[in-house]
């Protein structure tokens, strides 16, 4: 059962990152056609709910397993539950926040201002870094 719960874990990862908006992020910061603006942030609407139950099932899997292998005693698992819900953090208060007054706007000078200001760089070094941490973390399971 730990392996499937394992399979689980790591395909909700995968299916998290097949949605997440950060690739349309970069389109969106070189984009300047009001109509492809709204179309890219249609598509990471679109996209919202399904993000939220692969990140639930994140977090849910993970928690099963740390359960199923008795790893709440150790320090690496609460080093990247901690990370997982910071790099979750990051990606809603920077990249939705940004997005949504991105959306919100219909002032041309006003979304160029915000789209000048837009780092997807920033999300993807955080996302992608962190998921690193993670996955060293979760093979080599360091003592702290």
């Amino acid at each position: 059962m730990y392996q499937w719960i394992v399979f689980i874990h790591i395909a909700s990862v995968l299916g998290l990152l097949l949605v997440h908006p950060v690739t349309v992020a970069f389109h969106l910061k070189e984009e300047r056609d009001d109509i492809r603006i709204r179309e890219l942030l249609e598509v990471t609407e679109a996209a919202s709910t399904l993000r939220w139950v692969f990140f639930g099932l994140v977090i849910l899997s993970g928690v099963v397993l740390g359960f199923l292998g008795s790893w709440w005693s150790s320090a690496w698992i609460w080093a990247a539950l901690v990370i997982f819900v910071l790099i979750g953090l990051t990606m809603n208060l920077y990249g939705g926040r940004m997005i949504d007054r991105i959306a919100d706007t219909r002032d041309n000078a006003e979304m160029e201002r915000l789209l000048s200001r837009f780092r997807p760089w920033f999300l993807a070094v955080t996302g992608a870094g962190g998921l690193l941490v993670i996955l060293f973390l979760m093979l080599f399971k360091p003592s702290f």
